[in-house]
């Protein structure tokens, strides 16, 4: 019995699934198989997978009906041999110790889960990548089933950057939804491990590269409203049948469902607004958060104050929430928006200092299609004549010297004041000049539907 089997589903992923499929093999843990479940893929993917099988004795190639999403990692789980499985997805790539890790923990604390961070993962640019940080609360602790029903959120909302004991999978029948589509499908899994488990830990490490620059994904999928929708509905009926009907359960569930509807509704309004597709999947979606509260499952206690701002409006009056979230929607995507259009006229943009506000900065800049960054420039002489996601870093003072007309842009968050005296030390101009302040969120930082501005 291998030690872990890697489930890697597929469909059309030709320009990433190269790297994603080598990250896996050049795993440390050597002990793994790895099931790559492909969903007729016509794009050269399978070829691809077919190649790298031909030299490695751990894949099997499966061909899949073409059903959806859950049905590729079902099959999966269904013929597994490996003690802990785990779920890669085949535009994304991994860390080289990340099953090593993940297994290693899991079995010295006999655990039903073990999960770490990720970075989101972008490369707008041939030569370029962003890895946006996003690490794990509570750390090293152990965790069961209460950790999650004590919280107003759950704080992990992803399946692939844990391994999970297989035997904890079969005794609790956990499985994915089966319904169309490759988008949001994860949910089942997700909840249902996190309502049956007894033990799990979240790790100090950041694993998996999650990607954001696939405009194919089912992150951006405008039918978010209807597959949350079908997850609400089947993890619901798993909870019935699993007998998981206590109220710290079923609370959880319904504070996880304000959530699923109005969270991705947000991202949604900020580049559309709802047709009658998504109006009527919402409205049904708003039934079910009312018969939650009429259940008493939906408290202000219990829940974030956002959120349960949110429920209310949603619930007791939709036509002002529908205002209310075109508004923040518009608010929220201004933020960033309103940035990138200042930026992008300007003639030449100097990122003063080399760490992470700055790499969320290019990061956001980069993947909105802006060519005006001519340089970084740091205080750090050890950084002099390097590059910074492929930027050259010079001292402040040689960047005044080669870019005296450029904008510079201050990207510190212990002291940009300072910085910006010493600029205006050199003779940078105080409107030449401006602290980059938006916040170091990753989906923000990679929103591909910034991009038309116009």
């Amino acid at each position: 019995m291998p030690k872990a089997t890697l489930i890697l589903p597929s469909l059309n992923v030709g320009g990433y699934i190269e790297e994603c499929l080598e990250s896996v093999r050049c795993q440390s843990l050597e002990d793994i198989e790895i099931l790559c479940i492909d969903a007729g893929s016509t794009d050269g993917t399978y070829e691809i997978l077919r190649e790298h099988a031909a030299r490695d004795s751990r894949i099997r190639l499966i061909r899949s009906q073409v059903r959806s999403y859950g049905y590729q990692v079902n099959l999966g789980l269904s013929i597994a041999r490996g003690e802990y499985v785990g779920i890669v997805e085949t535009d994304d790539s991994i860390e080289p110790d990340m099953y090593e890790t993940l297994c290693r923990v899991a079995g010295e604390e006999g655990l039903d889960y073990a999960k770490g961070g990720f970075y989101t993962m972008a490369a707008p640019c041939e030569g370029e990548r962003y890895l946006l940080e996003h690490p794990l609360p509570d750390t090293g602790r152990l965790l069961s089933y209460t950790y999650y029903t004590d919280r107003p959120l759950s704080p992990d909302v992803y399946i692939w950057n844990g391994v999970y004991r297989r035997e904890f999978l079969q005794k609790h029948q956990i499985r994915l939804n089966e319904s169309p589509g490759a988008a949001f499908q994860d949910c089942g899994l997700r909840y249902l491990t996190d309502m049956n488990l007894e033990r799990g830990m979240f790790i100090d490490r950041l694993l998996y590269r999650y990607r954001r620059d696939n405009a194919a994904s089912s992150t951006y999928d405008t039918r978010f409203a209807r597959f949350n929708l079908e997850e609400c509905r089947y993890i619901r009926r798993q909870m019935q049948e699993q007998g998981l009907t206590d109220r710290a359960r079923r609370a959880f569930m319904a504070r996880e469902s304000v959530m699923m509807a109005l969270s991705p509704y947000m991202t949604y309004r900020e580049h559309s607004r709802p047709d009658e597709a998504v109006r009527r999947d919402m409205e049904e979606m708003r039934q079910i958060i009312c018969r939650d509260r009429e259940e008493g499952l939906l408290t202000r206690r219990e829940m974030h104050p956002d959120f349960y701002l949110e429920m209310r409006l949603f619930t007791e009056n939709p036509q002002a929430y529908e205002a209310y979230a075109g508004i923040r929607a518009e608010i929220n995507s201004s933020v960033y928006r309103d940035f990138v259009r200042e930026m992008r006229g300007k003639d030449q943009i100097v990122v003063c200092c080399a760490g992470k506000a700055a790499k969320f900065a290019l990061c956001l800049l980069r993947m909105n299609g802006l060519e005006n960054i001519a340089a970084v420039c740091d205080n750090n002489k050890a950084l002099w004549g390097g590059t910074y996601q492929g930027r050259e870093v010079v001292s402040p003072k040689e960047a005044v010297k080669r870019y005296p007309k450029a904008h510079y842009l201050v990207a510190n968050r212990v002291c940009p004041g300072e910085i910006m005296k010493q600029l205006a030390g050199y003779g940078i101009r105080e409107e030449a000049m401006s602290a980059y302040t938006l916040p170091l969120q990753a989906f923000g930082s990679t929103n591909l539907f910034m991009r038309d501005m116009d």
